[in-house]
């Protein structure tokens, strides 16, 4: 039997790893800013969820990632831009 080698990332929000096409890619594009992309620059990974979605805006994790900080209202202001998305 084949293998397939799904790839893993762990999640900004709630810390889970999952499979990696389950999660949206963001990267920090400039001084506190970011944006959804999906191969541009040090990223970090999210659920799609809403619930995730607000734990990421609290937590230090996208620090930990890319050693970079971003304020909470950054945070706030793409949570808010990925409401308004279809993820299908």
């Amino acid at each position: 039997m084949k293998r397939t080698h799904r790839p893993q990332r762990t999640c900004l929000g709630c810390g889970a790893r999952d499979d990696q096409e389950q999660l949206i890619r963001l990267t920090v594009t400039g001084p506190d800013q970011l944006a959804v992309e999906p191969r541009r620059g040090r990223g970090g990974y999210l659920h799609r969820n809403q619930r995730c979605q607000q734990a990421f805006i609290g937590r230090k994790g996208l620090y930990r990632a890319l050693h970079i900080e971003v304020s909470r209202p950054a945070k706030a202001r793409l949570v808010g831009q990925l409401a308004g998305r279809n993820w299908e």
